[in-house]
């Protein structure tokens, strides 16, 4: 019994130490040079914010396994925001899971280098040749 209050007393006295020698002042709301942190945006600079990118959506096309697939494609800037397909003519229960599955993965990824769907490569790959037309007309509306 007295060894389990030994250890009780050297476990918390090592614990106050290390509580006690941790570095900073523990003042959260102040930032690495004692600036204080403006977490609402309501500070002196609040309206210096440039926020000159919005949403755009963006429409591209590309050949499927079963004909033209169509993709409407909702960006923020350079962040991909949703991307939601239509393919008409891709078969049922193969390439219709690409379809329902992969605009998810994309905009998840930010990005159209994620997986094929599985048995379903020929409407993948159309899918992401179609977003990547859709943000390459973005990105030639902007020069």
């Amino acid at each position: 019994m007295k060894k389990i209050k030994k250890f009780t007393i050297i476990f918390c006295a090592l614990m106050l130490l290390l509580v006690a020698c941790a570095p900073g002042d523990g003042n959260l709301d102040e930032d690495e040079d004692n600036e204080p942190i403006d977490d609402n945006n309501t500070g002196a600079n609040a309206n210096n914010d440039t926020f000159d990118e919005e949403e755009k959506t963006l429409t591209g096309s590309a050949q499927g396994y079963g004909g033209e697939i169509t993709v409407t494609v909702v960006v923020n800037g350079e962040d991909i925001v949703s991307v939601e397909a239509e393919g008409k003519d891709e078969t049922e229960g193969v390439g219709s899971l690409a379809i329902d599955e992969l605009p998810d993965k994309i905009a998840q990824a930010n990005s159209t280098d994620v997986d094929n769907v599985s048995g379903a490569t020929k409407t993948s790959e159309g899918i992401k040749q179609a977003v990547n037309n859709a943000l390459q007309s973005n990105k030639q509306s902007k020069q």
